[in-house]
């Protein structure tokens, strides 16, 4: 297949631009001028046609561009995001450029050139307590938004979309700050982390795990089974207490860590029950435990 990306050198993208690769896929890739790609493995840097969009060269002019060269792509795959657990006001302006207008020009883009199969990346985030709509943070909120304006490409242009609501991931070459990278910091270090009391539940899943709910959804999309369109939750299907979390990491590391739980409160709106009430797509199910994931998590 033909498959254009955004995100790919992010932390999800990268993993899942190298297994397309893998699996004999021609990948386009679209990046900002900002875009690290210089840090991707030197086979996504060979392998991936990297297109950068600026003032100068649209995402209209891209995806016109691959159509145009004989390399209309079968699915797209939207990972780019500008992430934010919590926003400041110059915050805004970028999240609404990353998380609404980039997505919104791409579909149009798609939709100028008769491209249909979109796979879409939201966040447990926007179901705060178990809602269908409640977003815990402004990223979340601008996830939703762009959500609806899928839906109005989707019932105007005929848009095929298979949208993966994804939980906390992990897994090698995870340079982003979150629980397990902190984990295994000061499980080196020796320093003492302050957390919150540690009784929120933590759903996260493997790298590989995720990559194949992104592969199999585009597979559907790509084998015109329409009737799987629609919004699934990428989840470990069983969330644990973060204290839990650490205990687990304690017993694969062989490390007693220095916690001081209680060190800093829960945030506004955390969430102490994950997102429960969603579908997982068909076929989907995830296969490496917590354990033996930060096994292999360490060994990197």
């Amino acid at each position: 297949m033909k498959i254009l990306m955004t995100g790919i050198t992010g932390f999800i993208g990268h993993h899942l631009g190298e297994r397309f690769i893998s699996d004999g896929h021609e990948v386009f890739a679209i990046v900002r001028p900002t875009s690290k790609i210089d840090e991707l493995s030197e086979n996504l840097r060979r392998r991936v046609k990297f297109y950068v969009y600026d003032g100068d060269n649209t995402v209209m002019d891209i995806v016109t561009d691959l159509c145009v060269e004989g390399n209309r792509p079968d699915v797209v795959y939207h990972l780019a995001a500008d992430v934010l657990a919590a926003h400041q006001f110059a915050d805004i302006k970028f999240l609404i450029q990353s998380n609404i207008t980039f997505g919104t020009e791409l579909l149009d883009a798609m939709s100028a050139n008769n491209v249909s199969n979109f796979v879409n990346t939201g966040t447990f985030a926007q179901h705060f307590e178990d809602a269908e709509y409640s977003p815990v943070n402004l990223y979340a909120a601008t996830k939703e938004c762009f959500e609806s304006i899928i839906k109005f490409y989707a019932e105007a242009y005929g848009l095929r979309c298979i949208a993966l609501h994804l939980f906390d991931t992990y897994g090698a070459d995870d340079k982003r700050g979150k629980i397990l990278g902190l984990l295994k910091k000061i499980s080196e270090t020796g320093e003492t982390l302050k957390m919150s009391p540690g009784g929120q539940l933590i759903d996260i899943v493997y790298i590989d795990d995720v990559v194949e709910a992104f592969v199999l959804a585009g597979k559907y999309l790509a084998a015109n089974q329409y009737d799987y369109c629609g919004t699934y939750g990428v989840s470990s299907l069983n969330p644990l207490p973060l204290r839990e979390v650490v205990k687990i990491f304690e017993e694969v590391a062989g490390k007693k860590l220095s916690i001081e739980w209680g060190g800093r409160p829960y945030r506004q709106r955390e969430v102490m029950v994950p997102w429960k009430s969603f579908k997982t797509l068909p076929g989907w199910t995830p296969k490496v435990n917590l354990r033996d994931g930060i096994g292999k998590f360490l060994a990197q």
